[in-house]
Formats: structure tokens, C-alpha cells, sequence
């Protein structure tokens, strides 16, 4: 099992235990206590799963630019077995990997 599959839970948890411990400091009873643990566990819970989502979302992103990366970088190694000029793999290059800028919109 992955780390990051773990962390909404975890969130959860952590929200549910210090909402318990301020509810029983200011002497909350338990009627009182159950309802909002419950809300506190559900709401920390889907923001977890937010955050996870978003998270895992962006390490995805880096994996595949690395990938891309690592294929250009054997690409050329190709290129200079077979001879292949500078110019010729610039053009391949700028055709395959749009530039960052482009993507954000700058």
C-alpha cells in the first residue's frame, strides 16, 4: 500500500482526536460529543481525499515529465549512434515536448 493512500485517514484521525480532547476539556457530554465527532471525522475525511487526490495528481505529473525526459535523452543517444545532426533532433524535440510556459498559459 502506498504512503499517500494513507494520508486522508490519517488526517481523519487527527482531526477526530483533538476534537474529542477539546470537547472533553470544555466538558462536552457525550449527546453533545457523538454528533459533532461524527461531523469533524466526515468533513476532515473528504478533505483529506481532496488533498490526496491533488497530491497524487501532481507526483503523476512529474513521473511522466521525467519519463518524457528520459526517452529524449535516449532519443539522442540514438541520434548520435546514427550520425544524426544538432539541428535535425532540435526540431524532433520541439515537436514532442511543448514548452512549459505553453501549458500555464504565460
Amino acid at each position: 500500500m502506498k504512503k499517500s493512500k494513507l494520508f486522508a485517514p490519517f488526517l481523519m484521525l487527527l482531526a477526530g482526536a483533538v476534537a474529542s480532547i477539546m470537547m472533553y476539556y470544555f466538558h462536552y457530554t457525550s449527546a453533545q460529543m457523538l454528533p459533532r465527532l461524527l461531523i469533524v471525522l466526515l468533513l476532515f475525511y473528504l478533505a483529506g481525499v481532496v488533498v490526496q487526490g491533488r497530491v497524487t495528481a501532481f507526483v503523476d505529473k512529474i513521473k511522466a515529465e521525467e519519463e518524457a525526459r528520459e526517452k529524449q535523452a535516449k532519443e539522442r543517444e540514438a541520434a548520435a549512434e546514427n550520425g544524426e545532426t544538432a539541428k535535425e533532433m532540435e526540431g524532433k524535440e520541439e515537436r514532442e515536448i511543448p514548452e512549459r510556459s505553453s501549458e500555464n498559459g504565460m
